[in-house]
């Protein structure tokens, strides 16, 4: 992991998100509607597109090691249990020894409706990810044109196709306009909204977690107990962008207190801090897609404003607190090994997934 806090496959996930025509490339196909970290009942999916032609679901598995048997088994399992489709293994490399058991696998089991794809990386795409990697959280996606020099990115190593040619399945490739009426489809607009205009905020690129009875999005801000949540509309009937702050992080909230002046006037004017809170409060304009337009003006001037100090970039200065403090002193001058207590949540994306999944405790807090 970088200093950003970005696994690597999440930045490959999200560059093919963004670049669809390299992976139409490399299968000889169209694939849309891309999307990622999928959920279907118990199986975790790191990409999920649609074969616009046959209209299927195309599921890939992202692994930006040498191709091993841990990952074979669950791709063999992928294709266990996904019906017409098409499974597509991305790894950094494949050897014979992979690529001899994937064949014999085929030959004894025979997936009538399943076409399978293994794709290596070039040579070089590691190193670009880790660069990528150790760059300032919202400077890589600009940066992505790294990525886009390697040519091709994505190269065939093993093609088994048992999907007739004539079949076409029946999977809408057309996403239906959203209905205002229902909760759920109010936030995927919002969302859709803010990656079109936050990009380079990459934890938007990421599905997120909805029900009927929930209002509020919420997305990871970069650090563990740290989570932005927004609403177009909630139920005292305003809309709204805050940066919330757990219990354990209340030194984080009075630090961003001792400067109030100057995130006001960097931020936003009605910019107000209360019970862990910091957030901009207004009244919905008349239609959705207004309030989503304002939201995101808010939304990213909130983002540029904080990320600098939550990701590392720049000291919050006269609020650190004393544990704070420590803290920092102890990463920047230590140079002993020494053992940390384990976290719970390794890794933002990981903190991301969990915050997601309890969104509603937060509401009662």
């Amino acid at each position: 992991m970088g200093k950003s806090g970005t696994k690597k496959e999440n930045l490959l996930s999200i560059f093919l998100k963004e670049n669809p025509q390299l992976l139409s490339d490399a299968l000889g196909f169209q694939v849309n509607n891309i999307t990622l970290e999928q959920r279907i009942a118990y199986n975790h999916m790191d990409i999920r597109g649609v074969d616009s032609k046959r209209r299927i679901p195309v599921i890939i598995e992202v692994q930006v090691t040498k191709a091993n048997k841990k990952y074979q088994n669950r791709v063999i399992e992928m294709i266990e249990k996904n019906n017409e489709s098409v499974i597509v293994w991305i790894a950094k490399s494949f050897d014979d020894e992979i690529l001899d058991e994937l064949k014999k696998w085929f030959e004894s089991h025979q997936k009538e409706f399943v076409d399978f794809y293994a794709l290596s990386l070039h040579e070089d795409t590691i190193a670009v990810l880790e660069k990528l990697n150790e760059m300032y959280r919202l400077d890589i996606y600009k940066n992505f044109y790294l990525l886009r020099e390697l040519n091709p990115l994505l190269n065939a190593e093993l093609v088994n196709h048992q999907i007739h040619p004539s079949h076409c399945g029946q999977i809408n490739t057309n996403p239906s306009l959203p209905d205002f009426d229902r909760t759920e489809d109010v936030k995927r607009a919002m969302l859709q909204v803010l990656r079109s205009k936050i990009p380079y905020f990459l934890n938007f690129h990421y599905d997120k977690k909805t029900n009927r009875n929930d209002r509020i999005l919420t997305c990871g801000a970069g650090k563990t107990g740290i989570i932005y949540r927004c609403s177009a509309q909630d139920v005292r009937n305003l809309a709204f962008v805050e940066l919330y702050f757990d219990k354990a992080e209340k030194d984080w909230y009075e630090s961003f207190k001792g400067i109030e002046k100057e995130l006001v006037a960097t931020i936003h004017k009605d910019l107000c801090f209360r019970k862990r809170r910091i957030g901009v409060y207004f009244k919905p304009e008349e239609g959705y897609e207004q309030t989503f337009e304002k939201i995101g003006e808010v939304f990213q001037k909130m983002i540029d404003g904080f990320s600098p100090f939550i990701l590392g970039r720049k000291e919050i200065g006269m609020a650190v607190s004393e544990k704070y403090h420590e803290e920092y002193i102890m990463k920047k001058f230590v140079q002993v090994p020494i053992e940390l207590q384990e976290q719970p949540f390794p890794t933002e994306e990981s903190y991301r997934i969990e915050m997601e999944e309890l969104s509603e405790l937060l509401l009662t807090k």
